[in-house]
């Protein structure tokens, strides 16, 4: 039911903050994500005293509220609001507002700005706030004038979910939220889908995919973000060809135990383009990662490859891979066409074909899945724990409607291929390269999906550059688990994307935590979380096993070694 209103088109005089709200009513939105030095807004006051039914989630830093916001907006396809304070409350989020923009969230953030009658005084702690969001947001504006303001709110929500979805920057002097205004409440339009790629494309791939003698699928983050794994499951099991995940999946973008699954893309160049070389076809659906070559590299695709391209953002298809085709499309849409497609000008003979050919892409996956398994050895009670080790007893402790939160970037054991995941909302990642996302991003995801437990699988550095996000997860007795990958600081965690910078030029080395060593069982307990450490593999299953025997939020310090 859409939030009730005094009219879809009032024109009673009221003040602005009022219109504001009711726009963002009419807009369907009903979460606001508010740090503490945004509870003097004239918006955020009005958000204590309405009668809708909202949600205001309250944090300690403007930070961990827009990581938060991020979790959510990924977890529920919905853009969000952010109250920020004027000055420094945008400044102090920008890690947040770069990775919001990474993965393509849609968020609407909405700063209270300096009084119109002081703005181009220079006032103390002033900051200029739209040069430092614009080149971080899809789109920015200042309001001028109480009438704006509907077409504004308006604006901002058709922006941040827009393909190519992002965050969106709306500053409002204070003293204008204050005046009274008389302007119209605008209501959502019904927006028709972007639609199937046209017929002619839609044949040509299916001659292409039934004319080649092994193609490949790559499935890329828009295969989560716009729900069309269904279709790309159901097209790679008609063709019997392998589907790979693209480097750094924000989420599941194809079942990871589905038996066609060759696995995530390495960020190594020369190890991706070796993994897709024997491919005459490849068939890139939704994939938004490049992999740029450098001037004496080779690139993602061999020259005996032939690229297919689709993609909902229309700057992506054909951008910078040798495609025969491209088309900016409704991937769900434009498969379940090819799909069919394929099946009316396949004859009975290419049909025989592509089941040999799915049994050896099934048979392919399985020795490799078998051949990792022969040479796992079981640690000793008394051994440490290797990252692996952490996230296989992790996956058998969890609950199968729990969902995984991480800013573990390519790692080698990644939890996107040690873990598994089937459901479409199983698991949500960051591929931006920021610390402090997952901390906070999951608890946005518990608020999106309150009735699933949420597991936070973060590293040490991560949890340091949001310890807030402690806070709010026991201040609202959110079902949230922090798994603390603890290398101390080490290079024992040595991630393919620090490889990738290394390979790049940078050559910096870790900083040790570990002098003094920090103990975050004592910072978490020091926020009322229930918090234990495991340094050996005889703790491990036990102590992960009895984090979910109750709903609190609780933290397991892990300390990892070098597998």
């Amino acid at each position: 039911m859409p939030p009730e209103v005094n009219t879809p088109t009032a024109t009673n005089v009221k003040l602005t903050s009022h219109l504001l709200m009711e726009q963002l009513l009419t807009e369907g939105m009903n979460m606001f994500f508010v740090a503490p030095r945004s509870l003097r807004s004239p918006l955020a006051k009005i958000l204590g005293r309405t009668k809708n039914s909202v949600t205001v989630v309250h944090t300690l830093s403007e930070l961990t509220a827009m990581f938060m916001a991020l979790g959510y907006a990924q977890a529920s396809s919905r853009a969000p609001v952010v109250i920020l304070p004027a000055g420094q409350g945008l400044v102090s989020c920008l890690a947040a507002l770069y990775t919001a923009t990474r993965i393509h969230v849609p968020m609407i953030i909405i700063q209270d700005d300096l009084p119109t009658t002081v703005l181009n005084d220079d006032p103390p702690l002033t900051v200029d706030a739209m040069t430092i969001a614009k080149p971080l947001c899809k789109w920015t504006a200042q309001a001028r004038h109480a009438h704006e303001i509907p077409r504004l709110i308006r604006r901002a929500f058709t922006e941040a979910m827009a393909p190519p979805r992002g965050p969106v920057f709306l500053s409002i002097p204070i003293d204008l939220l204050q005046q009274p205004a008389t302007a119209e409440l605008i209501s959502p339009p019904h927006t028709s889908p972007l639609g199937a790629a046209d017929h002619n494309f839609i044949l040509k791939t299916a001659r292409s995919l039934v004319a080649a003698q092994n193609p490949a699928i790559i499935a890329g983050n828009e295969v989560s973000q716009f729900r069309a794994r269904k279709e790309v499951a159901t097209l790679a099991e008609v063709i019997g060809c392998p589907v790979f995940s693209e480097p750094m999946p924000t989420g599941v973008n194809f079942p990871n135990r589905h038996p066609q699954f060759a696995g995530v893309l390495p960020l190594n160049l020369e190890l991706a383009r070796e993994k897709l070389a024997d491919h005459d076809l490849v068939l890139m659906l939704g994939m938004q990662t490049r992999l740029p070559g450098g001037h004496s590299e080779k690139g993602l695709i061999s020259n005996r490859s032939s690229v297919i391209q689709i993609n909902v953002e229309p700057t992506l298809s054909g951008k910078s891979l040798p495609c025969i085709a491209a088309a900016n499309a409704d991937l769900a849409e434009s498969l379940s066409r090819l799909r069919a497609e394929i099946q009316l000008i396949a004859d009975a003979k290419w049909c025989s074909q592509a089941k040999d050919k799915a049994q050896i892409t099934i048979d392919d996956v399985s020795k490799d899945r078998q051949k990792l398994e022969e040479e796992l050895v079981y640690p000793k009670p008394n051994e440490g724990v290797s990252l692996f080790w952490l996230l296989r007893i992790l996956d058998g402790a969890r609950p199968t409607s729990s969902i995984i939160v991480t800013d573990l970037m390519g790692s080698k054991w990644d939890p996107s291929f040690v873990m598994s995941l089937e459901a479409s909302s199983a698991y949500f990642a960051s591929n931006s390269g920021v610390d402090g996302f997952a901390p906070a991003a999951a608890l946005g995801t518990q608020w999106a999906s309150p009735e699933n437990p949420v597991v936070c699988v973060t590293t040490d550095q991560s949890l340091l550059q949001c310890p807030q996000a402690l806070w709010t997860a026991a201040h609202y007795n959110l079902n949230v688990k922090y798994i603390i990958v603890n290398s101390r600081g080490s290079n024992s965690l040595t991630t393919e994307f620090e490889q990738y910078l290394a390979n790049a030029g940078d050559k910096s080395t870790p900083f040790p935590l570990d002098k003094p060593e920090i103990e975050f069982p004592l910072l978490a307990q020091s926020m009322r979380v229930q918090a234990t450490k495991v340094t050996t593999m005889g703790e491990l299953e036990a102590a992960l096993t009895k984090v979910f025997e109750d709903k609190a939020p609780c933290l397991v310090d892990v300390r990892v070694i070098s597998d």
